[in-house]
C-alpha cells in the first residue's frame, strides 16, 4: 500500500477517471443515519440512545456485508436490520415495518458532507471525470446527493440497484466500465471507505484504489489498497 508519501515516486501517478463512494466519502452517511434512527424512534415513542445506536449499526453492518456477498437482497438487508435489533434489545416487533420505513424517510433528507468533499470535487471535477459508486438506496442517495449539492460534480451515478450487482463484485465494475466513455483501467482510480466494499471491489475490477480511512482503523484483512488517506484533500497528491 501507498500511503501518501510526497517522496515516492508512484504519487506523480495521473488518473483520468475518479470512482467515488458515497456514504462516509463524500456524504456523512454516520450523522444521517444517527439523526434518522432519532427521529423515528422518537416518533413511534421508542427510547433511543447511544446503545440503541450501537446495536443497530453493528446489525446493519452484518447485513450490508451479507448483501455485498450475494448471500441477501437489498430488500431483505432493510427490514432484517431491525428485526436483527429489535430481538437484540427485547423490544416489541410489532412497529419493526413502520420504524424502517420512518427511518428510509428521514434519512432522504442527510444532506451533511465530510470534511473537505466540496472543496476536493471542486477543483477535482475540473481535470478528471467523477463518477459515483453506490450501494446504498436509489431514492435515499438520489435525494441526498441532489440536496447536499454534491450530485453537480458527477458524470454520472452507478447505484446497485440499478446495475443489478452489488460492490464489490466483478459484474458490479464491469458494467460501470461499459458506460464510462473511453474508459482505461490503468487511468481509473476507485476511493472509499469500505475495505470490504470499494478496495475489494476495486481489486476484482483490475483497478487502482484509496482507502479513505479518516478514523485511522486497523486494516485487519489481506487487502492492500495502492493509497491511504485520512483526508480528502490528500487525493489531489495523488491524482
Amino acid at each position: 500500500m501507498r500511503r501518501l508519501n510526497l517522496s515516492n515516486e508512484n504519487t506523480t501517478m495521473k488518473y483520468e477517471i475518479l470512482l467515488f463512494d458515497a456514504d462516509n466519502t463524500i456524504l456523512d452517511f454516520d450523522k444521517a443515519e444517527e439523526q434518522a434512527l432519532a427521529r423515528a424512534f422518537s416518533e413511534e415513542n421508542l427510547q433511543f440512545d447511544r446503545n440503541v445506536l450501537g446495536v443497530y449499526r453493528r446489525n446493519n453492518i452484518a447485513q450490508w456485508q451479507l448483501y455485498e456477498q450475494g448471500k441477501v437482497t437489498k430488500q431483505q438487508v432493510l427490514i432484517d436490520r431491525f428485526v436483527k435489533t429489535f430481538e437484540d434489545l427485547s423490544l416489541d416487533a410489532h412497529n419493526i415495518a413502520k420504524i424502517a420505513d420512518l427511518y428510509e424517510y428521514y434519512l432522504k433528507f442527510g444532506f451533511a458532507t465530510v470534511p473537505y468533499a466540496r472543496e476536493v470535487l471542486e477543483e477535482l471535477k475540473g481535470t478528471h471525470r467523477l463518477y459515483l459508486v453506490s450501494n446504498g438506496v436509489l431514492e435515499i442517495q438520489n435525494s441526498r446527493m441532489s440536496g447536499s449539492g454534491l450530485d453537480k460534480y458527477f458524470v454520472e451515478r452507478f447505484v446497485s440497484e440499478e446495475v443489478g450487482y452489488p460492490k464489490p463484485q466483478k459484474e458490479y465494475f464491469d458494467y460501470c466500465f461499459a458506460h464510462i466513455p473511453n474508459f482505461n483501467k490503468r487511468k481509473t482510480l476507485v476511493i472509499g471507505d469500505s475495505l470490504s466494499s470499494d478496495i475489494q471491489g476495486g481489486v476484482n475490477a483490475g483497478i487502482d484504489t484509496c482507502w479513505f480511512n479518516p478514523s485511522h482503523c486497523d486494516n485487519n484483512t489481506d487487502l492492500v489498497p495502492t493509497y491511504e488517506i485520512s483526508d480528502l484533500r490528500q487525493l489531489k497528491d495523488i491524482v
